[in-house]
């Protein structure tokens, strides 16, 4: 019997992409995350929720589009101003520190026409500043 087999490409998975909610509302990205989703002022984000699972998924495109979000730049870090749908979604990133993990779903691309990533989230508290505790010398 004759098996196949396919070498999985380490450096796909060499970078772990991630985005947070600001507490401004907005989507930010790290530089290296920003780096491998080729992000630039020219392209833009769409979101997709999945009506089944729940699971929400970030689409990058590189045309506007009237259901798309502006990839926007200040001092070289990319972000989306999504607050207005972060609120809809029920997102409370004002009193948590909301972070994404985003797996690459190839497999959506055709469908939702761009690069498709599952936002995996990560919710943590934040911590409240009158809980910390002030040592002066």
């Amino acid at each position: 019997m004759y098996m196949e087999f396919t070498i999985i490409d380490a450096q796909q998975f060499a970078t772990k992409l991630k985005a947070t909610i600001q507490y401004s509302g907005r989507l930010g990205f790290t530089e290296e995350t920003a780096n491998a989703l080729g992000l630039s002022s020219g392209k833009f984000a769409r979101f997709a929720k999945d009506n089944e699972k729940g699971s929400l998924y970030l689409v990058i495109i590189g045309e506007a589009s009237r259901d798309a979000f502006p990839i926007k730049s200040s001092s070289g870090y990319y972000y989306v101003p999504a607050k207005l749908m972060f609120d809809m979604l029920g997102y409370d990133y004002e009193n948590n520190n909301i972070m994404f993990d985003l797996v690459r779903q190839p497999s959506y691309d055709d469908d939702l026409k761009g690069q498709v990533y599952q936002m995996k989230p990560r919710i943590n508290k934040r911590k409240d500043k009158k809980d910390e505790t002030v040592i002066e010398p």
